[in-house]
This record gives C-alpha cells, structure tokens and sequence, in this order.
C-alpha cells in the first residue's frame, strides 16, 4: 500500500525494502519524505475483505512523502522467532550455568587464601649509574637543586640569618619626613599605596579572567572546539548537546573560584579598613585614619590602649623611633608573620626616643617604666631613612637614619632591632611610633604571599598520557568513518537507494562530491565520538580530591587535642599521591622530637652533673637486656617543670664546689648570653615568664635561675641578674651591660655578647657548637679540656643536644678599637651583613690580624686560643609521642624513611635506635669523615693525593708540582691534578723561595692554605666514593637479612653530591632500608631529595618538618607535611599538609592516603571505561548504517549522561568507599604495598577497563538491536524505529555501567544502595518527564521521543533485553574478580577474606602470629580479646630490644595466637545474628560526620582481626574509629587522652 494515488508515487518500489534496513540506515535527511507503521495480521483471520482503520500514536511533523502500511503476522516477541529463540536460549544459558557455578562455589566451603608476599618496589636506576666514573644526568638535578633553594630562599620569608644572602647591591630607597615638596602638583617619588589586594579577580575581570583560566586545560579547550564545531552543518546532533554540560563544568569551577575570591574580597576589605593613628604635623596631633591611606613616610601611633576602635597590629614596615617604655623598647607577637608566638624586642634608636619623649607624670625619678610622646617636638623633627628595596626576607632591614645631623643605623633581625613588620601585633607596651618604610604590596608579609610550587600527583600526570592515547584512538575512528564514508559515496549501489533521498545532498552525505563528504565527515564523526573524552573527568576528580581533603581535615583521630590544633589538607591535588609514598625525608629536631628542651646534664671544670637517664639510655639499656631505674624526684622548692637534679648544684650549693669560680661563670654565661625577654603575670607577680626565641635558650635560664642567677629584668641595653645562694628567685641584685651583640648564623654555629660589670670590666661571652667553640679554646688555661671533650661526647651518645659555653676577658684598648669597626660596620651601606659576620669572627677567634675570615672555613687565618671554657650543656629534646611506633609501622608498610638532622653522627644513631628506624638487626655502614681521615690510602690517586697533601704540609712547592705531574698519568687523575697543579703554579710565583712562610706573625710568604683545603676535598671525595663502592659491592650479595642502614656526616654529604660521586650514593641509600644523614644544611636537605626524586621515576617523596629551614626540603619533595611545631608556621605554610604531630602520619598515609589512592586510581579508569562504552556504540552503529554519521541516541541522552544519569555513583564511590576498616589497615602496614606498585592504576589495569569497555559496547549494541525485533515489538504492531533502539541500548549502559561500579564497591551500605539504585531509577524518571512533554514543546528533536518511554514500557521483550544484556556483561566481570581474589590475591584481597572468615586462618596465627599481629593483651583475654594496638606496641618493643629479648617475644606471640584460635571459631557462629542490626547502622558512616556519642561498631568479625573489644567503651569520633583495651597499650586511647 502507499498513498491513495500509488501511481503518482515515485515510491512505488518501496516495498522492495527491507524493513530492518530501512530503519538502521535511514538518514536523518530522509525522516520526513517516509513515514511507516506495522500492523498484526492475527493467524485465525479468515479470507476477505477488512478495511483497516490507521491511527497514528502521536502527530506527525509537516510531512512531504509516503505513508506506507506493513502487514504481518509477527508476534509480539518480534518476527524472527527462530533465531530470536536461539539468541535468547544460547546467552540464557551461558548466563545461567554462571550464575549456577557462582552460587555452587559461594555456598562451598572456601579454601583458605595463601598470604601474597610483599617486597619494596624497586626504581629502575638511571643506565649512567652503571658506570664508575661521572655521569651525564647529574647536570639537571643540581640545575634544578639551585634554583630550588634560591627560589626558596627568595620567594619565602624563611627566618633567616646573616649568612644565608648574599650582600645587597646597594641601598636605594630614600624615605623622607616631612614629606618632600611636590614636583608639579605630584609627588617627586610615587611609592606603593598601602591598600592590598589578594583577590585574583573584580567585578569586570572575573568572567574573562576566569575562562582564561579555566581555559588552559587541554579538556576544557577540546570541548570547548567541538561545541562550536556542533554548532556547525556538519554536526550530527545538536549544540546543547555539548554546550550544557560544557557549561555546567565551567559555572562549577566558576562557582567555586568565584566563592573563595568573595571572602578574600571580604579579608581585604577588613584589612584596609582598619584603623591607625597618623600624625600631622600642621595641625601637631595624631588623626584615626584607615589603613589604606598610610603613606611612605607617614609617622604612624600603633596603641594597645583602646583596641575596639584602633587596632593594635602594625598597619605597615615601620621603623620604630620611640614607645612608651621607660628604655624606648617594645614587644611585638609575630604569629601572623611566622607562626611564633613568643614575645620579640624592638628598641628604638636611643638619641631619637629621648628627644621625642618626656617621662610621664609620676615616672621622672631614675627607673621609671612609662613615657609620653611630644608632639611639638615630633613636629618640629626632620628624619630621612636610607634603606634597601623591597624584598621577600621576613627580618632583613638593612638601613640609615639621618637625625638632626646624626647618621643612625637601623637593623632588623627575628629579635632586635627596629624594623616593625605589617600585621605583626603590640603587645606589653601602650604605644609605639614609627615611619612608614615600605607600604602595602612593598611590605614582607605580602611580598611572602606566593603560592607554592604547583605540584601535580602522579596519577594526573599519567591520566594526561593515557588522554593523549585515548586521542589517538578517537582520531583513529574517525579516521575509518571518513574513509568508509568515501568509499560508500562511490559505490553504485548508493543510487538505488532512494529511500536515503540520494538526491538531497547534504555535508556529509553528497554523492556528487564523495572526497569533499569524507572530509566533514570527518569532523562529524569527532563530533559523535567526542565522548571518548570525558569532559566531566576533571571537574569531577577536583571535587572527589577536595571532599577528600575535608575527611582528611575532619578526622578526630588526627587532632591535638590539649593544643586544640587540627590537622589540615592545605594542598586537595594531591590526595591519592599519599597513597603510593616511596621515600619519607624528616627532620630531627621538633619533628621526630618535642622541641621542648629539658636541662638534663652539664660539665663544668671536667666535672659531669646531673643524675637521671634520657630516653636513649634507656633504649640502649633495653638493647642490652638491662633495666634503668626511674629518675631521682626533683626536690622542693625548685621551679615547676624544672627536673633537673643534681644537689651539688642547685640553690647555690656550687659555692661549696672545689671549683666554685668556673661554676659562676658557667652560671653568668647561661644567665646572660641570651635575648630571652621575661614577663610577669599578675596572678604570679614573683614568678618570670620566659619568653625565648628557642627551647634551648629558655631551658639555659631556667637552669641558671634555679641555681643562683634569676635574669629577672632587662632594659636596653641592661640586664639585672638577682645571685642567691638561697630560695629560688631570691638574691642580690647585680647589674651587666650589654654592648654589643653578634647573632647566630648557620656559618659560625655560635653567638656572642660583649658585656660590662659594674665596675666597668669587658668580658666576651661565647656559646656554640661543639665544633666552631673547642678549637678555640686555651688548653694551658684549661686543663679539663680533654675531659669535657669526653664527656661532650658521651652526651652526644646519649641523644643529648649539647652546647659549649666559653669567654674571656677583653682589654679596653682591645674592645674600644674593635667597636670603633663594629659601630662603623653599622653604618655601612652595602657589605654590612659580612663586615659583621667578620667582626664577630675576628672576636671570638681572636685573629691576629683584622678583617679576615673565620678560621673555620679559612686555613689560612691566624689566631690565637684565648677562650676560657666554662662548661658544657646537655639538654635532652624528647621524642614526641608514638613517633618510633609511627616509624616502625611505616617501615613495615615498606617506607624507607631518611632523616637529615645537624645533629652529630654518634647523637643521630642514637635517636635513630630509639625511636626503631635503626634495628639491631640491620647492618649499619657509617661514613664519617673522621673515620675516613685516618683510614690510609688504598687507590693510586689517593697515594698521590697524599703525597701532594704533604707537600703543601711541607711548603715544598716545587714537590707538589712533581705530585700533580705524576699524578696527571694516573687514570680518572688528569683533570683533578691539572686543575692543582694550575693553582700551585700560581702561588709559587708569589713565594721569593722554594720554601715558603708559615704565615704566621713575623713570616713573610704566601700561604698555601686555599689549596691545602682543595686537596683535602679530594682526599675525601675519593675515599667517599671508594667507600660507596665496597658498600654497593656487599649489599649486592644480599648478605644482610636484617637490611642496610646508612649514616653519612655532612662533610662526606658534601663530597657524596658531587656530579661524578652522587649516582653512586644514590645506589647505595636506595638499597638501605634507613639513611641518617648528620650535620646536614638546609640546601642540603632540598639537594638529597632532589636526588631521590628527580633520578627514581615512579617514587614517590615526602618531606616533613616543622622550622624554617625545612621548606626547601618541604618543596622539593612531591608533598611536603609541615608540623605545627614550636618553630613558627614557615614550614606550614610551604607544605601541603599540615600536622601537629608526626605520629599522625601513619595514619594520613595508611589510612586516607591509601584509601584516596585506591579509590581515585579505580574512578580514574572507570571513569574511561563508562565513557568509550557510550561512545563506541555509536561507531558500532555507523557499521550498519553506511557510515553516515548518524547519532543512535536522542541529543538529552547525551547532555546528561555523564553529568547526571552516571556522575553521582563514581563519586559516591570516590569519596566514601572503604575496602578495609582504618584498624585493619594499621593492624597490618603491609597492605599500603598496593600504592607502592601502583595496582589500582597500572597501565595493565587501567588498559584492562578500556578492553572491557570494547566489549561491553559490542555486547550492550549487538544484543539489544538483535533482541528487539525492528519490524514489530509491540502487541499492536508497533515497530522499533532508531529512537526505540538508542533509548533501550542507553538503558542497558545506564544498568550495566552502575552494576559495573558496584561491583568495584567494597564497603556496602543502604547509602550506596540508595545511590546507586537511585541513579537507575533517575534515568527512568527522566525519561517519563522528558518523553511525555507535549509535542513541539522542545522542538521536532525532542518530538521524535514523544512518549516512547511508556511504549517500551509496555513490551515484554524490552525488559527480557534488558536483564539478559545486563547479565551477560557483568556476569563475567564477577567471574574474573573471584577468579583473581581467589588464585592470584592481592594484599588487600587476603586480608578482606581474613576479616570476612577468620575461622579459615587459623594456622596464620599458629605459625605468622607476629607478621599478621594476632596478640593480645596479657592482662585480659575475654572472649573476643584480640587487640591489634598491642600488637604493634609489642612489635615495636620487640624492634628495639634484644634478638633474645625479640626470639622470646615470638614465642610468647605465638602461644597468644594459639588461644585466640579457639576463640575465633567461637565468636564466629554469632557473627551474623548478633551483629547485622548494628552493621546495617554503622555501614552509613562517612568520615566527615561527627558522631561523638554514637557506640563504636561492634562487629565481632572485625575485632578479630582489628583488635576491637566490644566491652572496652570504645567510641567512633568524627565517624571514625577509636580501637582501645585496657591494659592493651592502645595508642589511639593513650594519644587523645
């Protein structure tokens, strides 16, 4: 049948065609010229005439063409039943005997798993390092490790001292007041305003600026280009298609860009309203005016008076000139600059504060406390300031000030100084005044306000390569639809096609023009197969990594409670990258320790004090099998917290001492070599609070005042010292003078004050290292030298932090002539910085001749020893709680860790023992310089080395040329000896003999000094890098069971990161399970992990620390931890998460880093594997449809598909999903091993998803276009047309692909169910709401779906189509997973089967009871009495005691986990009746809920294996698991209290 008129019809052949392929290869074109409709013939109709009344089930749009009826005597199951039948029984089948053979083996007995072994992963080294001699790849990494450091100490405010810059080039700003005259109406100098701004966008900016952003993502810019190309002729499906969920990733990020600069906005807003005093000297008074209008030169009145109205923080750089102390001085709290809240000291220029101020009524007579500006006098005062350019350095101020003629200079410094930095806040002092140095964007704090490095995880960075791969093989598929469609335009058979409307050419459909028609088609064909690219990825792995930061910021378990500090994910980018940590690099002091140093011991005259034991002499006892007994009670009287004792000693009893008078300068020297300032609260008015810039220097007054000499006061430039030989506190008041002060720097190690007495006597007092105080010393003067070196030390050995105390008595003459260069040093305008460090040198080492360098670093600088010792401290920084159980667990979980201390070698292998990074089971190879030095030669070139050494030793010049020259022939020598052999060339023409001076007074010559030190570094280098060689040769023969340690001291760190020495240290520290690296600079901390990192692909670092000098290392690892510690928040600020205990980085790595990582590594690839299933559909599609580039799904199909209809589950997964219980996991370290050889994003795994993406989509295509017949599928004859089959393919993904996810799920709970069951039952909502809109409400394409929904609602086959396409694609993926788990077990998999039936592991804790920890508590076994806090106490017990002490632990272990079987078998016949309620509730929790009352979980099963005791009162804080027994040593329980 056609229309009324047939004969008029150009289609009268139409019934020639196949309906089947009608319908697959209509072109959209050709819709509308034919319009068809199916109608059941029943079999029992008899023969005759019926007329058939034709209803259309919905309107047809403006129809130009033929309507045509086809008659069939098909069922509703489809016309083809004989192969529909076969189909259906063979897949049936399949799927049946599947799912049979799942339920067979499920209600089986299982067979235990056998435990997966672990082993470190082991980096590929660089092919370089396979030879001996230098390497080529070392040129990067020191290229990088410089610009690191610079860029770290440039672009930080690292608190810094004197040698870390270099001098300034010159000072160039000039500040003047009154301000100048202006220059034709403006100012002569314009100078920064004082208004800030931190926000990155406006008003007007923000949509340009923030799709500029959002625009350098590749994803966002591809998506961008196939949204206009849909907007084209040559798409196939319409713009919104891509413009909607385009638009929806860009307005989230807007969004949340836009939100985060609203509240900087509102920050800035607060900040530039504050309010300050400004003086006006017109009008002789102070005006409140913003902060913004501060200008440079502007006088500003900082008051604490009234702090409601005018704020008491600094509103610029100031440079103080008066306060309101009686001695011109003020403290400010610089927490907001750095983190440190104790006190600093600020003094204003003398001659300055006493002009402009006036004693206050009351307060004239002599010690007076309270000052009051005059205002006339400040009017009438004219100042310029001469200084340096801004920089980023929080505490360097170098500049002048000129005062009625006087030149002034004024300093910075952490303490001191006058420089008052922005934001910093005034504390103890009524006012302050000031001129405006440096104004807003110029001032320290907002020059400090960088970002830090952008780091991006691995995982992303491997995303991007496998996008680039997924981009080939989209370019590849369209690349065979242009060809086919080519060649399809060129066939013959295309003419007789005319229901393809042949003559209606289009882009990609033109016969006349098939090469131009492959061409866009091309282009169509990208369009359709766009989705292979997940545009939603990115946007969705920024939201998962930043809930996952929340979790992170959220957990109870890592909160200081006593502190009240939380921990803080400060860096959301790099959530998974916790999961896979190869190497940690920490810091010693406040990060493994408190930084809270106790006054353990002290030698004074040879003589040693104090009694009690330190936490490393007692694990050293426990090595040895000994028992220490406790510490002495300290007697009463002393102060609180003060446990040192030693009678001989406190309360004056020195006096009694054979060597009172060395005791009393000891005591002096700790009492006054300090800049500790001391308060006194009004509840305890006798009692002084300390405020030091370090632990140490407030535990050295501490000490001197609970033996005799309380600092009580100080002013300016005075301190009064009360001496008692009774009552703590009590005594004589006694007056010293501080003239000058020559500060810490990391060059010298010491620092210095020269004081004066009373009666007028100068006296230099000294404290430093070991090191830079000892070789200055007078033996003559001094002879308990030798004994106090023993016992320096012995107090080295015993993890002690020791100081050395020394002076001497200086001449008036001597002092007035080298103050006369310091004071001028001072004023200097460019050098000053290593005049001072000169001065200070020429001082303490008493040089011979002036201006020159340290002896320590220059041999050839000639001094005398003049020092008096006077003693030796020991303080005793203790280990912070369960670092050496947090180590151990990290060991175990196969973390090396490397710690780079500056402590001395003998005091770091002692920490390390203590705190179980070193084990007595482990081989410990040293390389120390001094162990080298007297080792003798063994190569040929260290032979001649030291025949050339010992010539210079000689003065024998011409003998040293004869040693290069000899040296020259020896291989791996030339360059070395040609290079001596150069420099002694050029000092011997300077020599008038063959024999030159000494240089000592009196001898005339040249020095041979430089090159003495040049062969010396050469000696060294060599014998490192032979050393390294005989370590890399031993370890190779694996003959260590216990593992390797290396300790290396800073001078053979120095040698070992030369260019042709460090791949060979490198092979080494990676075989060794630990590496303790001593007396290392902070450069060299960055430099050893820039080693790691740059020459180890595929290893991830991490670095922690907690002070200043840590943030190089902090940065230049992969993530850095800052430890909230007593050191200021520098570290902090640089890291990427911020701790405040070390112990907690066991559980931010095992626990949400290996949970981030595993559930990111199995979204990431699912997130492909969703993707190409959708997308290759369509490509299957275009097989049967000519390649025409036809769309098979409705253009609202695909806006939401990725946004909507599958989004939610892949994060609901990301984010919550557990595959094991946080006790599990730290239960047993080793399952962290998976993140180490990357299994949940390897190449094979991730590959994997992408092949079973391809098959899927040939399955989920092939099996519905067959199972549902074209021809007829309704009961009224409806035929399936292209909208039916794209709307039931997309079913069948939609249920596929979330099963899909659900199977990858492993912690279920009715949240998950909702989720993802809702996530399906969205889909079909959509559809009933989209398919039922009235006609032309979207247009003729949402038109073509019209109702469809419920018609396929109403067919059988449908819903049979769709459970056997979703059982046939996932059965087999449940097959493979229990396959796998049960034959080739990961880790995580053999410890999900332990907790899921421990009654099969019995023998684990028979025969593996100290690997897998199945101990209890001796004091308790209850029923369920399995405690896995115990269990890691007692292993770390066991890692540093003795091998006896550790065999009998196994034993004992062994016979626990004997008894616990028993009860195992027991509590397991109650695991599912007694605890399925409570497992029903608890499997809702997520991390971020609090939940501070709810009862622990109390699954039995997991207590098995956790440790968990039902009965012990156990509480889930924060929606996290609190496991604690009594008497168990639970850590969590001890740690929070």
């Amino acid at each position: 049948m056609g229309t009324n008129d047939t004969s008029k019809s150009k289609y009268d052949c139409w019934h020639n065609v196949s309906d089947e392929s009608f319908m697959v290869w209509m072109r959209p074109a050709a819709l509308s010229s034919f319009w068809k409709l199916h109608r059941v013939i029943h079999e029992d109709v008899e023969a005759g005439n019926y007329t058939l009344d034709v209803e259309l089930n919905f309107p047809v749009a403006a129809f130009e063409g033929t309507k045509g009826i086809v008659l069939t005597n098909a069922t509703p199951l489809g016309g083809k039943r004989e192969v529909l039948g076969a189909l259906f029984f063979t897949v049936g089948a399949v799927t049946l005997v599947t799912a049979l053979a799942l339920l067979v083996v499920y209600l089986s007995k299982d067979k235990a798993l056998v435990k997966p072994t672990v082993s470190y992963f082991e980096a590929k080294l660089p092919v370089a390092l396979e030879g001996e001699g230098p390497t080529t790849g070392g040129g990067k990494s020191n290229a990088s490790m410089t610009s690191l450091y610079q860029m770290t100490k440039l672009g930080k405010g690292k608190k810094k001292d004197s040698s870390d810059t270099p001098d300034r080039e010159g000072i160039t700003r000039e500040v003047v007041y009154p301000e100048a005259p202006l220059v034709n109406g403006k100012p002569a100098v314009n100078f920064t305003s004082n208004f800030v701004s931190t926000a990155k966008y406006t008003i007007i900016t923000f949509v340009p600026l923030n799709l500029m952003w959002q625009f350098q993502r590749v994803a966002n810019v591809y998506f961008l280009l196939i949204a206009f190309l849909a907007t084209t002729p040559v798409s196939p499906v319409s713009s919104t298609t891509f413009w909607l969920p385009l638009m929806f990733v860009l307005g989230v990020s807007a969004f949340k860009d836009g939100y985060e600069d609203y509240r900087r906005h509102q920050s800035d807003i607060e900040e530039n309203s504050r309010q300050t005093f400004v003086f006006h000297p017109e009008e002789k008074d102070f005006k409140q005016v913003p902060w913004k209008d501060i200008k440079v030169g502007s006088i500003v009145m900082v008051s604490t008076t009234d702090p409601s109205h005018c704020s008491p923080m600094i509103p610029s750089d100031l440079a103080l000139i008066a306060s309101s102390t009686g001695d011109g001085t003020c403290f400010l709290e610089t927490a907001n600059l750095d983190g440190e809240t104790n006190l600093k000291l600020r003094e204003a220029p003398e001659s300055v504060f006493n002009r402009l101020t006036h004693w206050a009524p009351g307060h004239e007579m002599e010690g007076g406390t309270l000052k009051e500006l005059d205002k006339k006098e400040l009017a009438k005062a004219a100042f310029k300031v001469t200084c340096s350019e801004p920089d980023a350095f929080l505490y360097d101020f170098t500049a002048k000030m000129q005062f009625e003629g006087e030149e002034l200079p004024l300093n910075g410094g952490s303490s001191g100084g006058q420089f008052l930095q922005r934001s910093t806040k005034l504390k103890n002092t009524k006012w302050i005044v000031g001129i405006a140095v440096y104004t807003g964007k110029d001032t320290k704090i907002q020059m400090n306000m960088t970002d830090p490095p952008n780091k991006i995880s691995n995982i992303e960075n491997k995303l991007n390569k496998y996008v680039l791969g997924l981009f080939v093989m989209l370019f590849i598929l369209c690349l065979i639809g242009a060809i086919a469609n080519t060649v399809v335009m060129q066939s013959s058979e295309i003419e007789v096609t005319w229901y393809l409307a042949p003559d209606q050419s289009s882009t990609t459909f033109n016969t006349g023009q098939p090469s131009l028609a492959g061409f866009f088609s091309f282009f169509s064909f990208l369009i359709l197969f766009s989705l292979l690219i997940p545009i939603s990825l990115y946007v969705t792995v920024e939201l998962v990594k930043a809930l996952s930061a929340l979790i992170i910021s959220s957990d109870a378990l890592m909160w200081a409670r006593e502190e009240n500090i939380p921990s803080k994910a400060r860096s959301a980018g790099l959530c998974e990258e916790l999961g896979q940590i190869n190497y940690i690099f920490s810091d010693k002091t406040g990060t493994l320790t408190q930084n809270l140093m106790e006054f353990k011991k002290c030698s004074i005259a040879g003589v040693q004090y104090g009694r009690g034991y330190c936490e490393v002499e007692r694990a050293i006892a426990r090595r040895q099998g000994k028992t220490l007994p406790a510490d002495p009670v300290p007697p009463p009287g002393l102060d609180p917290g003060f446990k040192f004792v030693d009678e001989r000693l406190l309360f004056g009893k020195w006096r009694t001492e054979e060597s009172a008078d060395m005791i009393k300068q000891f005591l002096l020297n700790l009492a006054i070599n300090h800049g500790v300032q001391v308060e006194y609260s009004a509840s305890a008015p006798d009692f002084p609070l300390y405020q030091a810039e370090s632990p140490d220097e407030g535990a050295f007054v501490s000490a001197a005042r609970n033996c005799g000499f309380f600092f009580c006061k100080r002013l300016m430039k005075e301190m009064m010292v009360k001496c008692s030989d009774g009552p703590v506190g009590k005594g004589t008041d006694v007056t010293w003078t501080v003239l000058n002060v020559n500060a810490f720097d990391n060059n010298r190690k010491r620092t210095s004050v020269v004081v004066k007495d009373s009666s007028g006597g100068l006296m230099l007092l000294v404290k430093g290292a070991d090191t830079s105080v000892m070789p200055f010393v007078c033996h003559a003067q001094c002879p308990f030298f030798e004994d106090t070196q023993s016992h320096i030390d012995m107090f080295s050995d015993q993890g002690l932090r020791t100081l050395v105390f020394a002076g001497r008595v200086l001449g008036e003459e001597y002092y007035n002539e080298w103050n006369k260069k310091y004071v001028a040093a001072t004023l200097l305008p460019e050098g000053r910085e290593d005049a001072m460090r000169k001065l200070a040198s020429t001082i303490e080492e008493d040089h011979n001749e002036p201006n020159q360098a340290s002896a320590l670093f220059d041999s050839s600088t000639q001094y005398t020893n003049s020092l008096i010792l006077h003693g030796v401290t020991a303080l005793e920084d203790k280990l912070q709680e369960n670092v050496g159980e947090c180590i151990a667990q990290l060991s175990k979980a196969l973390i090396k860790i490397w710690v780079l201390t500056g402590d001395k070698l003998e005091t770091a292998i002692n920490i390390g023992f203590a705190t179980a990074l070193l084990q007595t089971e482990m081989t410990l190879m040293r390389l120390a310089s001094d162990d080298l030095a007297a080792e003798p030669p063994e190569t040929d070139l260290e032979k001649q080395l030291e025949k050339a050494l010992q010539c210079l030793t000689d003065k024998d010049l011409d003998g040293f040329q004869s040693a290069c020259v000899v040296g020259m022939q020896i291989p791996d020598g030339q360059q070395l000896f040609e290079g001596l052999k150069q420099r002694g060339q050029s000092i011997h023409g300077k020599g008038s003999s063959q024999t030159v001076g000494t240089g000592t007074s009196g001898t005339s010559g040249v020095e041979t000094g430089p090159i003495e030190g040049k062969v010396k570094d050469a000696i060294l280098k060599e014998r490192v890098k032979n050393k390294l060689r005989k370590h890399a040769a031993t370890m190779a023969k694996r003959e260590s069971g216990g593992g390797y340690a290396l300790v290396i001291d800073g001078m053979c760190l120095r040698a070992a990161m030369l260019p042709e020495v460090k791949m060979q240290f490198l092979r080494v520290g990676v075989e060794c399970r630990a590496v303790v690296c001593c007396r290392v600079t902070p450069s060299q901390k960055a430099q050893v992990t820039l080693l790691v990192k740059e020459n180890l692909p595929g290893q991830i670092t991490l670095a922690i620390g907690d002070g200043a000098n840590d943030v190089s290392m902090i940065q230049a690892a992969h993530i850095g931890v800052g430890i909230r510690g007593k050191e200021g928040q520098q570290a902090v600020l640089a890291s990427d998460y911020a701790l405040p205990r070390f112990a907690y980085l066991e559980r931010l790595l095992l626990v949400h880093g290996r949970w981030s990582y595993n559930r990111i590594g199995t979204m990431v690839c699912y997130f492909f594997y969703k993707n190409i299933v959708f997308a290759l559909i369509l490509f299957w599609f275009a097989l049967g449809n000519d390649f025409s580039a036809q769309t098979l799904y409705d253009d609202g199909y695909q806006s939401l598909y990725n946004v909507i209809f599958t989004g939610l589950p892949v994060m609901f997964f990301a984010v919550l999903d557990r595959d094991l219980e946080p006790h599990v996991v730290q239960a047993h370290p080793e399952l962290y091993t998976t993140g180490h050889w990357n299994v949940r994003f390897s190449p094979a795994r991730f590959w994997g998803f992408i092949l079973g993406a391809i098959v899927h989509s040939v399955l989920l295509f092939y099996l519905t276009i067959y199972s549902l017949d074209l021809d007829v599928s309704s009961a009224d004859g409806r035929g399936t047309d292209l909208w039916s089959i794209g709307t039931a393919v997309l079913t069948n993904v939609i249920i596929t692909v979330t099963v899909t996810i659900g199977l990858h799920t492993r912690s279920w709970s009715i949240a998950h169910v909702i989720c993802y069951g809702g996530s399906i039952l969205l889909w079909f909502l959509f559809c009933l709401v989209y398919h039922g809109l009235p006609v032309g409400f979207w247009g003729d394409e949402q038109d073509r779906v019209h109702w469809l929904i419920n018609e396929l609602g109403s067919i059988a086959l449908f819903w049979l189509t769709s459970l056997l396409t979703v059982s046939t694609c996932v059965l087999p993926i449940l097959c493979y997973k229990y396959y796998r788990e049960q034959y080739f077990p990961h880790i995580d998999d053999f410890y999900r089967r332990v907790v899921a039936q421990p009654e099969l592991y019995e023998h684990i804790a028979k025969a593996d009871a100290p690997s897998v920890h199945l101990n209890v508590s001796s004091e308790s076994m209850g029923d369920e009495n399995y405690n896995a806090s115990s269990a890691r106490a007692s292993a770390r017990r066991q890692s540093v005691e003795s091998s006896t002490s550790m065999q009998s632990g196994v034993t004992e272990d062994s016979k626990r986990g004997e008894g616990i079987v028993k009860r195992m078998k027991k509590t397991a016949r109650h695991i599912l009746s007694r605890n399925k309620t409570v497992s029903k509730l608890e499997a809702t929790r997520c991390d971020f809920t609090p939940a501070p009352d709810r009862p622990m979980r109390s699954n039995t099963q997991n207590n098995l294996v956790s440790g968990t005791r039902p009965g012990t009162g156990a509480q889930s804080l924060g929606g996290v698991d609190v496991s604690g027994a009594a008497g168990g040593g639970s850590r969590e329980a001890s740690r929070d209290g």
